[in-house]
């Protein structure tokens, strides 16, 4: 398996290649038949199968955690068997690509889309079903790392522990995590009353080097701000791919406490990592 990350035209692009020990023939099937898609795809699907036919996708709960306004359809926009599938899901792009070899075939997986913080998710989410894949057309069983182990090495491989300085000095970090809402708030939170606002902002909530004031707005799960030294750090928590997406905005002159940021939310990550084993 060989994962690659890059951006294109503003776009991020994520590469995935397995070889697998299956003709193309066989894999093809795998790719476009909703009865098989059933066994290792992430959703339902049902689709047209020719080039501009329509395709949608149903997850089991009918609605897609991944982002907070899903859109669940698209239209394949290639089609050459068995070498070639492309479609939209929604905004992103998949392109499913099969090329014969001595053993079987190279299965390559190309997918456009715009949300970079979510890579390690999607990363690890593919592993997963290509593991299973694999398994429905009887290769052999892969024994992985749990789900939130696989994620923790993409953000690291792919730098997306890394914060944001923008051109006025302010700075901004978007984390995936791999815990939802509740238990990250409540580790922030540390057994904190309820009553958060006019009073001094829990300690996990502020990083090194920062003279917090009392907190400005506050809600369970959702958001926290409160004012610092030369402008308002804001933390907000949304639903996303696996556990929650943590947004941290520091405004003012905050360039020197990148580092600090990015310790406390890294150990954040890690202690949410180890709760959930």
């Amino acid at each position: 398996m060989s994962e690659t990350l890059t951006s294109e035209h503003g776009r991020t692009v994520l590469r995935m290649e397995r070889r697998l020990t299956h003709p193309p023939e066989k894999v093809w099937r795998a790719l476009t038949d909703p009865s098989e898609l059933a066994a290792w795809f992430p959703t339902a699907v049902e689709l047209d199968l020719r080039l501009d036919g329509k395709i949608s996708f149903t997850f089991e709960q009918g609605e897609d955690d991944f982002v907070e306004d899903p859109d669940n359809s698209g239209v394949i926009r290639a089609y050459d068997p068995p070498r070639l599938l492309e479609y939209t899901w929604g905004a992103e792009i998949q392109r499913w690509e099969l090329a014969p070899t001595d053993g079987g075939c190279l299965l390559t997986l190309t997918a456009t889309y715009d949300d970079r913080p979510g890579s390690a998710s999607f990363t690890s989410g593919w592993i997963l079903c290509l593991d299973a894949l694999d398994k429905a057309l009887g290769g052999a069983t892969i024994q992985r790392e749990t789900y939130p182990a696989l994620h923790e090495h993409f953000i690291k491989q792919y730098s997306l522990d890394q914060g944001t300085l923008h051109p006025d000095g302010s700075i901004h970090y978007e984390r995936q995590l791999v815990a939802p809402k509740q238990d990250v708030w409540a580790k922030l939170a540390d057994a904190t009353p309820a009553g958060f606002v006019d009073n001094p902002p829990p300690p996990g909530f502020v990083a090194e080097g920062i003279e917090a004031g009392r907190v400005l707005t506050a809600e369970a799960q959702v958001e926290l701000s409160y004012p610092w030294q030369h402008g308002v750090v804001t933390w907000r928590l949304r639903d996303g791919n696996g556990g929650a997406r943590l947004v941290v905005t520091q405004t003012g002159p905050a360039e020197d406490y990148l580092p600090a940021w990015r310790d406390l939310i890294e150990s954040l990550a890690a202690d949410l990592l180890v709760g959930g084993d």
